[in-house]
């Protein structure tokens, strides 16, 4: 496999502000190294582990790790990345949101933290970046993405959305309503085409039809599929008669990171990549989360357990937080997920089959594209979870 060549800015980089805001002043560093081994390409992005060595006033040597996220990819993937303004999205969320929804917390006498503390580099490196403390350094760890999240991970996983969701109820409260970056997210008309060219049904609908039952959902899914992005848009579109909050919109496994203490409880659960956030029904986090996620053994059996878990959560944080607003309930929520069953079918046929695929499959390489159009639809266990998902959405009526 030919590996991408390491960006140039790499051998540029300089923290002297982000180790002066973890360890004040005084201090000298002796050594800033990217760790180009451990350099991780993905399909849009590059992530490059640092290791900082520093000499406290002390004349100790204290050790810090950060890792730097940028843009990288082919010329489409960067037009992508440039059109749907995901790193302008993600550095707003991390600098600016995030501290004041923890603030909220702090406020109410709890410290909730939701990412990775993120920083600022002391140069312009060329291209838009999130530099973010390294959440492995603090014992944070993915599960396993084979496997999904087991109930404890996916509780957790609700619980933190829960939180966020909460908080970003009061902020509205507070501060007024969100401004178009967040509140349209990347679903608007200017980004249609876009929209179409990632959501391209061709390879999906031809595997479809080789499932022993997917005659019966392809002749249905044809002419839906033609004005998918259409009733995608329309999905999302702003609507303030509904509970909204800002969902991550990309709660999947590889974007979760959990601290365990020493018996495999999870003491902490930390999110990643905020690139799509986007203000609207709390439907969209929860289908994404536990579809695309969750054990195959708990999707479906435990799905309106888990709905009422996270409302709990929802709700006592709410009350937390002292929301001034009309309080939701939990037929609120159920009746959202039942509306909004377009977001259930783009979560089972975008997002699962990437997230069933073998982890060095979204890695960068030659092949990567037709890697993603034929091998996530081919999959095994894809085609059996799909096999069980399909008739309970129709059964659920999320198909209409």
């Amino acid at each position: 496999m030919k590996v991408p060549k390491t960006p140039d800015w790499v051998s540029t980089l300089s923290l002297n502000q982000a180790v002066a805001s973890i360890l004040g002043e005084g201090h000298h560093i002796v050594t800033v190294i990217p760790s180009i081994n451990h350099i991780q390409f993905r399909n849009c992005t590059v992530l490059v582990p640092i290791r900082v060595k520093v000499q406290l006033p002390d004349f100790t040597v204290k050790k810090l790790s950060f890792v730097l996220k940028a843009p990288h990819g082919s010329d489409f993937q960067a037009r992508v990345m440039s059109q749907l303004k995901m790193f302008t999205r993600e550095h707003h969320v991390y600098h600016n949101l995030l501290p004041k929804l923890e603030q909220l917390y702090r406020e109410a006498g709890k410290e909730i933290s939701f990412g990775p503390r993120t920083f600022r580099l002391d140069h312009a490196i060329g291209v838009q970046y999130i530099l973010m403390e390294d959440l492995k350094s603090r014992g944070f760890r993915n599960v396993e993405r084979h496997e999904g999240f087991n109930e404890e991970c996916l509780k957790q996983v609700l619980k933190k959305l829960a939180q966020l969701h909460a908080a970003s109820v009061v902020f509205v409260e507070k501060n007024g309503a969100f401004g178009k970056l967040l509140a349209n997210g990347v679903y608007t008309t200017a980004n249609r085409s876009v929209l179409r060219e990632l959501n391209d049904p061709d390879t999906f609908l031809s595997q479809l039809r080789r499932w022993r039952m997917g005659d019966h959902f392809h002749k249905r899914f044809v002419e839906k599929e033609q004005h998918l992005v259409d009733r995608i848009l329309e999905l999302h579109a702003p609507n303030p008669e509904q509970f909204n909050v800002l969902n991550h919109c990309d709660c999947w496994v590889n974007n979760v990171m959990f601290k365990f203490d020493d018996i495999g409880q999870v003491e902490d659960t930390a999110l990643l990549d905020f690139q799509v956030v986007k203000y609207g029904s709390p439907a969209i986090d929860i289908y994404f989360t536990i579809l695309s996620s969750a054990e195959k053994d708990i999707k479906l059996v435990q799905f309106d357990d888990m709905v009422q878990y996270y409302f709990y959560h929802l709700l006592d944080n709410l009350k937390v937080l002292n929301c001034q607003g009309t309080l939701p309930q939990l037929q609120d929520i159920r009746d959202s997920l039942n509306k909004n069953g377009l977001a259930a079918y783009v979560v089972v046929t975008r997002a699962l089959p990437i997230a069933m695929m073998s982890q060095f499959e979204d890695e960068v390489n030659e092949r990567y594209a037709s890697k993603m159009k034929c091998a996530m639809f081919t999959n095994r266990k894809y085609i059996q979870a799909m096999k069980e998902i399909l008739p309970w959405m129709e059964e659920r009526l999320l198909l209409n």
